[in-house]
């Protein structure tokens, strides 16, 4: 005598595969605009007349958002100097003092709130600092 399907044998919902499929999408299209949640949009940057496009994008480098008022962020979380220190310290112990520190610094900032920015680098062990601008071309 042949065992026919019984109902109560374990299947697959599939309603649940669906949910699963959408989250897993959700998660990589939130995970591949993390690039561009890192620049602060409220910042107008200087113009400057000679300006090379960065080429090489080291994954570990630092982008320190600067507003016309001083206040900084790194991905728009607001960070006061010493905290900032403390982290550029941190990323230099784990990814070695080479880790490139790029300042995007609003047109209106004074040079010494960019300078306050640079000593913090500079104390936290890091050397190689840019400081972002755009070409007037643009």
């Amino acid at each position: 005598m042949r065992k026919g399907k019984s109902e109560n044998e374990p299947g697959c919902p599939v309603a649940a595969l669906i949910d699963v499929v959408f989250l897993l999408i959700v998660f990589f299209l939130v995970t591949m605009n993390m690039e561009k949640e890192v620049v602060d949009r409220t910042i107008e940057l200087a113009q400057a007349e000679e300006t090379k496009p960065e080429e090489d994008k080291n994954p570990h480098r630092v982008i320190v958002n600067l507003r016309e008022d001083g206040d900084m962020n790194i991905a728009n979380n607001p960070l006061t100097p010493s905290q900032l220190k403390m982290l550029l310290y941190n990323t230099s112990q784990k990814y070695g003092n080479s880790i490139p520190v790029i300042i995007r610094a609003d047109r209106g900032a004074r040079f010494r709130q960019i300078d306050k920015v640079m000593k913090v680098v500079g104390e936290a062990g890091l050397y190689r600092v840019k400081i972002s601008a755009i070409s007037n071309a643009e």
